[in-house]
């Protein structure tokens, strides 16, 4: 177990797949339960992160829970929760993914394991960028955690990192900047990439909210490329998605097209957020291009795979594209119930930045003349 968890920190998926399936059978050939339940649950992540979440893997890591708590594995436990938590968040099922967060925090706690327990509080953080409370009183939350930290750097930067979102949301720039770099500077002393790679997604995204397309293909470039090189599918496509939207406000349509198709590639069957985000960036692009019914049939589809989540933010973006697409399309009337739409959930989620895009755009087409619908 200890290889394998080592290789997968090191982002040596595959090696740390077959050393934890070898680890698999030692342990349940030992008579050793909560060893083997840790195991699964280590794989269970792999295979999340590979084939995208679903409710096989849920299981497995809510099953390797209940061997864990009869064994009295606090550790285990908590790993298994923050785990399930994650795979959760992935399909949009909030809150059951905070709630079982709050358990795994609950239980490191309890075992005074405080490296996960500071890891289960960051990716706590890290389910509010969904927006499924207000953004305000994600941040608020996020400060209590932030407390717990106790001053260490580490420990801060596990919160601070998906805290630099919040702010950006609420439009704090400087708090978000300031955060995001705090992080970064704990996280480049480390190897590990990925983390490194999580950095520039995010300052990539906070450079995004801000409108300033060109810092913010240069951001998300690196992580793509960092992304690209492990392989981690999860991530790449959302990742290319990003890079689409911010070469489509920089108007290279052709280089946004190319992005989103490297997304569709990427994105794993069940990875809801990849699927949904990669149409809505594509529907942008052939707008362009006059190819309204193409637009029009992504974006349903987008919308339907969101619906059943609880996912705000992403429900906006949806309707943020649609109204470009209708804009485009010369259908103002439905572009304006578009952009109402998606200010009442940033309204309603204190998304203020978010808002004040949405409330510009509505004011932008209020101002234009009304031309026959495409």
């Amino acid at each position: 177990m200890l290889l394998g968890t080592a290789l997968l920190e090191a982002d040596e998926a595959q090696q740390a797949e077959a050393a934890l399936a070898e680890g698999a059978e030692a342990a349940a050939a030992a008579g050793l339960p909560a060893l083997h339940a840790r195991i699964r649950v280590l794989l269970a992540d792999i295979h999340a992160s590979q084939s995208g979440p679903g409710q096989e893997a849920l299981a497995e890591c809510e099953a390797a829970a209940a061997v864990l708590e009869a064994e009295g594995d606090l550790e285990g436990l908590a790993e298994a929760w923050r785990l399930a938590s994650k795979i959760r968040m992935w399909l949009g099922d909030s809150p059951a993914d905070q709630q079982a967060l709050e358990r795994a925090i609950a239980y490191a706690s309890q075992g005074g394991h405080r490296r996960l327990q500071m890891r289960a509080s960051g990716n706590l953080v890290a389910t509010f960028q969904m927006l499924p409370i207000p953004a305000d009183a994600a941040i608020a939350r996020a400060g209590q955690l932030l407390q717990t930290a106790n001053g260490e750097p580490w420990a801060e930067a596990e919160i601070l990192m998906p805290l630099s979102l919040l702010y950006a949301y609420a439009g704090h720039f400087a708090d978000a900047r300031e955060a995001i770099a705090r992080a970064q500077s704990v996280y480049d002393r480390s190897e590990a990439k990925f983390t490194r790679a999580i950095v520039a997604a995010a300052s990539g995204l906070i450079e995004l909210i801000a409108g300033d397309a060109a810092t913010a293909e240069r951001h998300l470039r690196e992580a793509y490329e960092a992304f690209h090189a492990t392989g981690d599918r999860g991530p790449l496509s959302t990742l290319a998605t990003l890079l689409a939207d911010a070469l489509y406000a920089q108007g290279r349509l052709q280089e946004a097209q190319q992005m989103t198709e490297h997304a569709q590639a990427a994105a794993p069957p069940g990875d809801i957020d990849a699927q949904a985000r990669w149409r809505a960036a594509r529907a942008k692009v052939l707008a362009r291009g006059g190819q309204f019914p193409a637009a029009r049939t992504l974006l349903d589809e987008a919308a339907a795979l969101v619906s059943s989540t609880s996912w705000a933010a992403l429900q906006a973006e949806i309707l943020m594209a649609r109204a470009e697409v209708d804009r485009l399309a010369g259908e103002r009337a439905q572009a304006e119930a578009s952009l109402c739409a998606a200010l009442h959930i940033y309204q309603d989620r204190h998304a203020t930045v978010l808002a004040d895009q949405a409330a510009a755009a509505l004011a932008s087409l209020a101002g234009q003349p009304r031309t026959e619908p495409a």
